[in-house]
């Protein structure tokens, strides 16, 4: 069981970790940044925060099997095309980006459309850490 987490910066990708640490304990989780350039501030914010994730994952679990990947791109297709490409069976991810305000009980509206695009069962987690399946995302909590 491969669970892919996108990160951002964000309250909700910090809890989407939490979350996911947390409810596969026994799968693999594979931190994806996408970053928006090439460019060296870009990569290394990405590779700060996947560092930061990972850290904050493995003090989770124990067993814990923590990967990282740092992508350049856009990240509604870069999330898209790694959850297929590495075979995830889950894509949990945070329900507001890094603009957003703290402690919104609603899913932003690019949120929404994201989980349109993948394949795969998602879970959207708010910066409250409440995790929420999307209608027809095929995912239910006995999916654990």
């Amino acid at each position: 069981m491969t669970t892919l987490i996108p990160i951002d910066g964000s309250q909700s990708s910090q809890e989407a970790l939490k979350y996911a640490a947390r409810s596969r304990p026994d799968g693999e989780l594979l931190l994806l940044y996408v970053a928006p350039s090439g460019r060296q501030a870009d990569l290394e914010r990405g590779r700060f925060l996947l560092e930061d994730g990972r850290r904050t994952c493995e003090g989770l679990g124990e067993g814990l099997r923590v990967e990282t990947r740092l992508e350049v791109g856009d990240r509604r297709e870069k999330v898209t095309e790694v959850a297929a490409e590495a075979n995830c069976d889950l894509v949990i991810m945070g329900a507001h980006g890094v603009n957003a305000i703290p402690h919104v009980e609603r899913v932003s509206r690019d949120a929404c459309d994201m989980t349109e695009e993948i394949d795969q069962p998602v879970v959207l987690v708010l910066p409250t850490g409440e995790g929420i399946a999307p209608h027809g995302s095929g995912y239910t909590e006995e999916d654990d």
